[in-house]
């Protein structure tokens, strides 16, 4: 009937507070129906009340009629007063202060010099645009020169949205009994933490629109975006404005950076092996990328420092033409290392006359490339003594830079071969097996292999990066194809698995299908793929051009064994031509893990002598290094670091595996190993970082640390109980994303702030302008507080109670009903 508003009847200011309003409030109708109820109802009980008691009271005095009548109407004026719920209301005046936020860039674009070169041509040393940014908001005033009349927030982004960093209060002068002297200030912000470039993408369009999200509402007086404008990831910054004039929120950019088309020459990129065997030659390929200079020449530097010096020495210089702006060429420089150890490289460019660059420090890359010249161990198994067997084992014995142990399945006592060691069994254990880096198998016949030895073959390739060269041959791969035959459910062929997951091909069972039997009177050539083509361990030359000519000139082989395709995780590099229809894949190669597996079908590469016994030497050794080099790098037996990845970008974490054995060359139960990383400044990370066993993988360490610097991080795994070391490199770069455009995008940031109440200013009158851009918008509020009852009292019960038994004590004594 009734409902509960406010009306304020009797507005009392509290004397101890001027900002405290106490109101007495009571539950009227709200609307004429319910008025007209509560005064018809009232005055109807009221009247009926007064003609019932002067009726009772009739024979009596007037004055106890008036005394009975005014005791019951008393009563029901308490419950009419009750029934109203009369309250005090006690409210807080408060007052919102006005809001601006700073959302300031921190992507790696901001590490670029914010202004372009000057009629001197150069450019002001250290003032990069973070630089400038912190110039405006930690040396200049406008901090507090807003905080007058706003609270100021610090927000940053790059990929994400972070802060905010610092709310700085608006000033007020706080009255003596106000201030208390246990409090502590806050302490000062770090400027060069809060604003380091940092991240890898700039998603503007994202992080102003969470900002606006967060922080829209009546007192946001605005937000003040300062950026170079890149915005090169996430979703279109036109959305952060659609969304700003939604919420009717002010922006206002502060653009940093050249506005000029820059003019710079930088090394981009280099490709180079990391590990390589003293003596065989490698190639060095640099990226140079030139802005502004299309047309024009560019000098190509590279210089080497040789373990044991310190500065660098020029070896070789070219000249390069720069195509079109930002279309990067390439400059190749071949080497032949001669000393063993950690060789530093670096590819300097620069142009013939002195030009005023933008940035000067891409203009050379240092990388580190270890030439070790440890023996690779190489192990040959052979069913008989075939052509190919022999060729590469006079090879291999002959060459300096290679151990090699034999394994003649047919051989007998007393006989003799050219070999280091020769064998009268598969290595049967971890220990022996675990010697060699590269295992090649001629046609052997698994079958009088103990079964066990697959599974160790096996953990060797996958878990310890060794390298495996399977040669396909007539007398004995028939038997292992039909292991593999789904139709084939002989007992114990499962034991073979091992060994058949290892072949990147699928041999086929069935020589009739491919006629690998027949018409076997002339050869075929390699029929090569394009993954086989730009393999640099298949090239004869040193020019991919050269290399496909010589080719041309091999004749080819008679057969090849059939196949029924490649498994999904290799790749093919070359087939037999002979076959039209699905050829047999003559050349494959397969990852496992760290290790490596390459696939030859035919035992007749050494036709290829017949053109040139350089190009069958070169193309073995070059086979055997690209299949080893897993092992090669290791420098231990017991420990292998097995990074994730070996190139990552600045700000990525770097994911590491060790595989790590006992001294019986068991994997090593201990829950957690110590991995000593070192930045590029040769400072260690701190506290080192502690390696933890996978439960799933025995042997197997797992842990990662973040990458902040470019340069070359070095990891240090001391084995323990052991004075063995392994080492491993990671290079940092630094991504390119944030370096496409260098430019100030000031369209961006003008269409950002259009319609907006902002404007788009530059950071040298930002200073002046940018707070009577900012309207306070402060407010004052009042905070309701709990009602207070009035009627809830105590004596409110007693009275009522003395009206009824003061009416029930009359009534008894004038002995009415």
């Amino acid at each position: 009937m009734f409902d509960s508003v406010t009306n304020s009847l009797i507005p009392l200011l509290a004397a101890a507070d001027a900002a405290t309003l106490t109101v007495r409030e009571f539950d009227w109708p709200v609307t004429p129906l319910g008025w007209l109820l509560l005064i018809g109802g009232t005055a109807a009980v009221f009247v009926w009340t007064i003609w019932l008691y002067l009726r009772d009271s009739a024979d009596f005095s007037p004055f106890w009629r008036i005394w009975l009548t005014t005791l019951r109407l008393a009563t029901l004026a308490m419950v009419l007063i009750i029934a109203l719920n009369p309250s005090d209301r006690t409210q807080k005046q408060s007052y919102r202060s006005s809001r601006v936020a700073f959302l300031v860039d921190t992507s790696l674009s901001m590490r670029h010099p914010a202004d372009g070169p000057s009629e001197s041509g150069t450019i002001a040393p250290g003032l990069s645009r973070t630089d400038a940014i912190k110039k405006l908001m930690a040396d200049s005033p406008i901090i507090e020169t807003l905080r007058k009349q706003h609270e100021v927030s610090l927000f940053t982004f790059d990929s994400a949205l972070s802060g905010p960093h610092r709310v700085f209060p608006r000033i007020v002068e706080p009255s003596p009994a106000a201030k208390d002297p246990r409090s502590n200030p806050e302490p000062p912000l770090d400027w060069d933490e809060v604003l380091r470039p940092r991240g890898l993408e700039s998603r503007l369009g994202e992080s102003l629109t969470e900002l606006i999200r967060q922080a829209a509402g009546r007192t946001l007086s605005g937000i003040v975006v300062l950026t170079d404008g890149v915005s090169n990831a996430g979703i279109d910054p036109t959305t952060a404005h659609d969304r700003a004039l939604a919420a009717k929120v002010r922006l206002i950019a502060v653009g940093t950076g050249t506005t000029d088309q820059p003019v710079n020459l930088a090394v981009s990129e280099i490709a180079a092996p990391t590990d390589v065997q003293m003596g065989d030659p490698f190639e060095i390929t640099a990226f140079i990328q030139g802005n502004g200079l299309a047309g024009r020449e560019a000098n190509v530097e590279l210089l080497m420092t040789s373990p044991g010096e310190t500065e660098p020495v020029s070896v070789e210089k070219k000249t390069t033409m720069l195509p079109e702006d930002g279309l990067p060429v390439e400059v190749k420089f071949s080497r032949s290392p001669t000393q063993a150890g950690r060789v530093t490289y670096m590819v300097r460019t620069s142009t013939p006359t002195r030009i005023a660059e933008f940035n000067s420090q891409d203009n050379e890359q240092s990388f580190s490339v270890n030439v070790f010249d440890r023996p690779t161990r190489v192990l040959l198994v052979a069913g008989g003594p075939m052509r190919d067997y022999q060729f590469v084992r006079n090879l291999l014995f002959r060459h300096k830079s290679f151990d090699v142990d034999v394994f003649l399945q047919t051989g007998t006592r007393g006989t003799s071969q050219e070999s280091n060691e020769l064998l009268a069994s598969f290595p049967d254990n971890r220990e022996r097996l675990y010697e060699y880096d590269v295992v090649m198998a001629f046609d052997p016949d698994w079958k009088a292999i103990p079964p066990d030895s697959f599974k160790l073959l096996y953990d060797w390739v996958s878990l310890e990066g060794g390298g495996l060269i399977l040669v396909a041959g007539d007398v004995n791969t028939p038997a292992l194809a039909g292991m593999s035959d789904p139709n084939n459910t002989g007992a114990g062929d499962e034991q073979f698995r091992p060994l058949l997951d290892l072949y990147p091909v699928m041999l086929s069972s069935y020589f009739s299908a491919a006629r690998f039997d027949q018409d076997s009177s002339q050869p075929w050539p390699v029929q090569f793929t394009k993954e086989g083509q730009s393999l640099g361990f298949l090239q004869l030359t040193d020019d991919p051009i050269t290399s496909a000519a010589r080719w041309k000139e091999f004749p080819g082989v008679f057969r090849c064994y059939p196949t029924n395709g490649h498994k999904a995780g290799a790749k093919v590099y070359a087939n037999f031509s002979r076959v039209d229809a699905e050829p047999p894949v003559l050349m494959a190669g397969q990852p496992i893990n760290k290790g490596f597996v390459f696939y030859l079908g035919s035992a007749e590469m050494w036709r290829l002598r017949a053109v040139s016994e350089d190009d069958y030497d070169r193309f073995w050794i070059k086979t055997i290094r690209e299949v080893g080099q897993g092992r090669a790098k290791r420098g231990t037996k017991r420990g292998l670091l097995m990074p994730d990845s070996h190139k990552l970008l600045i700000g990525q974490t770097a994911r590491v595996r060790a595989r790590v054995l006992d001294a019986k060359y068991e994997p090593l139960d201990i829950a957690t190993v110590t991995l000593e990383v070192y930045d590029p400044t040769g400072r260690p990370l701190t506290p080192p970082r502690q390696l933890r066993r996978d439960p799933s993988s025995p042997g197997i360490f797992v842990g990662d640390f973040r990458v902040s610097l470019p340069g070359t991080y070095k990891l240090e795994l001391n084995l323990p109980d052991s004075r063995e070391q392994v080492t491993d490199e990671i290079v940092v770069a630094l991504p390119k994303l944030e370096d496409e455009n260098i430019r100030q995008n000031v369209r961006l940031l003008t269409d950002l702030v259009r319609d907006t109440g902002g404007q788009y200013l530059t950071l040298a009158n930002a200073a002046e302008e940018l707070s009577g851009l900012l309207p306070d918008r402060g407010e004052q509020f009042y905070v309701p507080e709990r009602l207070r009852t009035l009627w809830d009292r105590d004596w409110v019960m007693y009275l009522m109670v003395i009206l009824l038994s003061a009416e029930w004590l009359t009534r008894k004594l004038l002995k009415l009903a």
